[in-house]
């Protein structure tokens, strides 16, 4: 590949910035190796439903209708692009074969936190990095939060998704390539598939017309045409 070498270089730039600059540093090994818990995600996913609850009840009227759809919509690729990567992407890249391991996998010299922080399950470890399968969860997010919501969402959505990518780069458990390649590749294909084609006009009509039902919305419909009437 012609920016193979290009990426390679990228690669070592941040795995030196990021991972070698532990070294010697407790309480930033610490705080790291708590971000790469797993339960530290369900932080990340707490963040998610949090942002679209907000972005739901900031709309007025017909369009909160609407955000929902488009809600449930990113939902139904989210599982759509989980599916994809681990029954369909990683069955290719096993038969092709192409396994890349992780930075703490190929440098000796690698900070491990796993190693200097025992007491906790750090996830540092990754036979098989490429693509990143946390990278591609915060990225198809993002894509949607950017294709359904106005630039200011978009904004604080690359800020947070820009802190989340971290902590796999910081532990070592993924190449910077993993995540802006392989896991951005990935989801490039999945929004296209999703945003231009005639399913996404299909299945959001279906879900406008299931959201339009919810009793909810009928009752504050009532109570606000009642109001408007006084």
């Amino acid at each position: 590949m012609p920016t193979r070498a290009l990426w390679d270089r990228i690669d070592l730039y941040a795995f030196s910035c990021l991972n070698l600059k532990l070294e010697m540093n407790p309480l930033t090994q610490i705080f790291w190796a708590l971000a790469n818990l797993k339960s530290a995600d369900l932080f990340g996913a707490l963040f998610m439903g949090t942002f679209f609850v907000l972005y739901i009840t900031d709309g007025q009227h017909e369009e909160r209708k609407r955000r929902i759809s488009q809600l449930i919509y990113l939902c139904i690729w989210g599982e759509i692009g989980i599916l994809l990567s681990k029954e369909f992407l990683a069955i290719v890249l096993q038969m092709i074969p192409f396994a890349r391991e992780c930075p703490t996998l190929v440098f000796s010299h690698a900070i491990k936190l796993s190693h200097a922080i025992p007491w906790l399950k750090v996830k540092d470890v990754a036979k098989s990095s490429f693509p990143s399968d946390h990278g591609e969860i915060i990225f198809q997010w993002l894509s949607f939060v950017w294709f359904f919501c106005s630039w200011r969402y978009g904004l604080v959505a690359t800020l947070w998704s820009l802190f989340f990518i971290l902590p796999r780069l910081v532990a070592g458990a993924h190449w910077a390539s993993d995540m802006f390649v392989g896991s951005m590749t990935f989801v490039l294909i999945l929004l296209a598939w999703a945003t231009t084609t005639p399913i996404y006009g299909y299945t959001m009509n279906f879900l406008d017309c299931i959201t339009k039902k919810i009793p909810f919305w009928k009752r504050k419909e009532e109570k606000e045409k009642v109001h408007a009437n006084i």
